[in-house]
């Protein structure tokens, strides 16, 4: 792929990281609970590394939060010095206590990693790079710390991710209440831009079933997921609120009288080697 003609700056985006870190920092105590989507997306993520890449000797995992991937890499891989990285501090306390060996746990930016040169043989990261504010910067470092034959294997959200939510939110205002996804293509654009190679790139939608709005706003509250970067201060859930929520969300639920949100999800294992 030529990239004369991409443009760097489609792909950035302001995102306040303070507000986001402590987001996750207050759902880490319960994550776990609310995590299902999130381990079913990983595991599949996990399935599709080669099993050479899988015994690597030096992992990172890039947004570890509570540490489930990085216990099953632990587990798994007897010989991997494995790296935690992660926003919020309180993500790493709860990875800590799953009293994993030949670990270190780095609390960081993802945006601005610390590793050096070719640290890495695996960097692993499920569902945390859509959290990037300059996905190429990202991608440029975790590029660098992978040697010659290292792998980035991630998963990341895409555009159309909580489309339910978002045009449900459009009865009460016009503010914005979802984040913004980046398209397939403005990924592809970014690994191209960060010099990744042999990128392959599969996607599917995963939709998720609740009883009603409440559970729908609670879910995301539970994961962390309810900062909106450039949206209004977090609103009251009051009656007459979750009533037009109820009234704008009709058209997206099921025959059995469930709340449906859809997550458009992208895999990507791309190559180091130049």
């Amino acid at each position: 792929m030529s990239n004369k003609w991409i443009n760097s700056n489609s792909i950035n985006k302001k995102i306040n990281k303070k507000a986001v870190q402590a987001s996750f920092s207050k759902a880490a105590a319960h994550y776990d609970q609310f995590a299902d989507l999130q381990r079913d997306i990983g595991h599949h993520l996990i399935d599709l590394i080669p099993n050479s890449i899988k015994q690597a000797n030096t992992i990172l995992d890039l947004g570890c939060g509570t540490g489930y991937f990085s216990a099953l890499f632990n587990e798994t891989n007897e010989s991997a010095q494995l790296t935690c990285f992660d926003l919020s501090p309180e993500m790493l306390k709860q990875t800590a206590e799953r009293g994993m060996t030949r670990c270190q746990f780095v609390q960081g930016d993802i945006d601005v990693l610390p590793f050096t040169t070719r640290q890495f043989d695996l960097i692993f990261s499920n569902l945390v790079l859509q959290w990037s504010e300059q996905l190429v910067t990202c991608l440029e470092q975790a590029k660098n710390a992978l040697n010659k034959q290292g792998q980035l294997c991630f998963s990341t959200l895409l555009n159309g991710s909580l489309i339910e939510l978002q045009q449900a939110w459009k009865v009460v205002d016009r503010n914005s209440h979802i984040n913004h996804f980046l398209t397939q293509e403005s990924v592809q654009n970014a690994l191209a831009l960060s010099g990744f190679n042999n990128v392959r790139i599969t996607t599917e939608t995963h939709v998720k079933k609740y009883a009603d709005v409440i559970e729908v706003m609670k879910a995301l509250k539970g994961i962390g997921a309810n900062h909106v970067h450039d949206g209004q201060k977090n609103r009251t859930m009051g009656r007459q609120l979750l009533k037009q929520l109820e009234q704008g969300y009709q058209p997206f639920i099921d025959n059995d009288g469930l709340y449906n949100l859809s997550y458009q999800v992208c895999y990507v294992i791309a190559d180091a080697k130049s």
